[in-house]
């Protein structure tokens, strides 16, 4: 996600009497990010925005601007992603096509990597993954990354996801400064991105994990240019394909012209060429 953070964020301290580990995981947490600590009587009176904390083991996020609090997690585990994991749809679902997985699944070559540059809550990543495919995921929010790593780090330590998120990594870094900010020296050989989609006045049915980043961040002033520079940091980068993930109705992207695109029911996968660097 690109976006700036909008709304404050506070780490919430676990009441007493909690377990070491909560605590011990709390204040690592508060090192790492550098966001305000509070305890649940200071953030009742303050009413941040959102807040972190522990919950059943999970890393949680809270949007408390709603008349009902909702909670956010990145689960791995269980629900969806561990039924898209057993009885997914295989390398011929349109996403798959999209970024070729058949050429890179089960390989071992250091540049045979997918990066999704919008990690976000990791979706389509445990697609790639699950089908054999190794991914590094790329986060510009410090919480969604929070966020993100958690749900891997369990994902990882389960017996039935465990071999599918090994083959997933996730770096905090901004995606418009790729190159620059690829943690490897081979270059990735697709990358893939899902930019945050245009509103389309339907908020009701949206699910409350997109909402909830909606709310989490500001929406750009010149949301066009934002996702332009996006892809072109990725053509820059990448060695075979960008591709990019638009509702089936949307314009592509502002600058270079895809060579072609995979449809879906309501999603369509655009895809380019590296050598496509729109002119700056």
């Amino acid at each position: 996600m690109s976006q700036q953070l909008q709304n404050s964020c506070v780490v919430i301290l676990p009441p007493s009497p909690p377990c070491r580990d909560t605590i011990d995981k709390t204040q690592a947490l508060v090192k790492r990010t550098s966001l305000a600590k509070a305890t649940q009587q200071d953030a009742l009176d303050n009413s941040p925005g959102f807040s972190l904390f522990y919950l059943n083991n999970q890393l949680t996020l809270r949007d408390n601007s709603s008349r009902r609090p909702v909670d956010v997690c990145v689960d791995f585990c269980t629900g969806k992603n561990r039924h898209r994991q057993m009885f997914g749809g295989g390398a011929g679902q349109p996403l798959a096509r999209a970024v070729n997985v058949k050429a890179l699944r089960n390989s071992v070559e250091n540049n045979h990597v997918i990066c999704d540059a919008t990690g976000g809550f990791g979706r389509d990543a445990l697609v790639f993954a699950s089908l054999g495919c190794r991914v590094v995921l790329l986060e510009q929010s410090v919480v969604v990354f929070e966020l993100l790593s958690d749900g891997l780090t369990r994902a990882q330590n389960d017996e039935v996801m465990a071999e599918t998120a090994h083959r997933m990594q996730v770096h905090l870094a901004d995606s418009t400064k790729l190159p620059l900010v690829w943690p490897h020296k081979s270059a990735p050989h697709t990358i893939y991105l899902d930019p945050m989609y245009p509103d389309s006045g339907k908020n009701a049915a949206a699910k409350k994990e997109m909402q909830t980043l909606k709310k989490l961040f500001h929406s750009e002033a010149d949301q066009q240019a934002c996702d332009s520079a996006l892809l072109t940091a990725a053509l820059k980068t990448a060695s075979d394909r960008v591709v990019v993930k638009r509702p089936k109705s949307a314009l592509p992207i502002a600058g270079a012209q895809p060579v072609g695109n995979i449809a879906s029911t309501n999603t369509r996968y655009d895809i380019y060429r590296p050598a496509q660097v729109p002119a700056q």
